[in-house]
């Protein structure tokens, strides 16, 4: 009876080996099927990066109200009203995909914080192959609270009467299609920095375009 109850075990043992052995070795196979996959894919689509550009940048009725104005203690930060007109460049150079952009915001950030004046809401596009799209966008800041520091900063700039610096973030939602097959949702961000926008008419008429950082996930 010994016996037999130690060949059970065994057998038993090399049957959970077995089991282990044959849920790696699926593992594994899945894994390389699905590198190679993605090998292919790269070989036949050769996907190349989207570019975005910031072309034109124009701030209206700027003004900023001082840290603590109007205010009895004297404390709390200032606020800004601005309305910020901006042209994003949307490059897709490749020859086999095309992207549905389902959501596209931009944002319109200020000193080392990244402190947020504006945003804006830019509707739904489907943009082609080799195709470039050019997205205008009005970002207003109404009574925009800032901090202390942020509205001393752009006091400043505008009492120089030269140009303020900012950052423009453009967050958006994007599908990709190959060949009517359409791709899960991914995050694109682009981060376009220093975006110098001219205060003064000879100042704004001599803005320089500003190509973004864009990241995919």
């Amino acid at each position: 009876m010994a016996g037999r109850s130690r060949g059970i075990g065994d057998t038993g043992h090399a049957t959970r080996v077995a089991v282990v052995r044959c849920i790696v070795v699926a593992i594994i196979a899945t894994i390389v099927l699905a590198g190679l996959v993605a090998l292919v894919f790269w070989l036949v689509v050769r996907p190349k990066p989207i570019e975005y550009i910031i072309t034109r940048a124009v701030v209206r009725h700027f003004n900023v109200t001082p840290p603590g104005a109007g205010s009895a203690g004297g404390g709390g930060g200032g606020t800004v009203n601005a309305t910020f007109y901006l042209i994003l460049a949307v490059d897709n150079p490749n020859r086999r995909v095309s992207m549905r952009y389902d959501r596209v915001e931009l944002r319109v950030l200020y000193g080392e914080n990244g402190t947020q004046l504006a945003t804006a809401e830019l509707p739904a596009f489907h943009q082609p192959r080799r195709n470039e799209t050019l997205l205008q966008a009005r970002a207003v800041a109404r009574s925009t609270p800032v901090p202390d520091q942020a509205a001393r900063e752009l006091e400043h700039d505008l009492a120089a009467g030269e140009l303020v610096s900012v950052e423009v973030r453009v967050v958006a939602d994007v599908r990709f299609i190959v060949s009517g097959v359409i791709s899960r949702y991914y995050r694109v961000r682009g981060t376009c920095s220093p975006v110098n926008i001219g205060l003064s008419p000879s100042a704004a008429r001599s803005f320089e375009s500003v190509p973004c950082d864009v990241e995919i996930w």
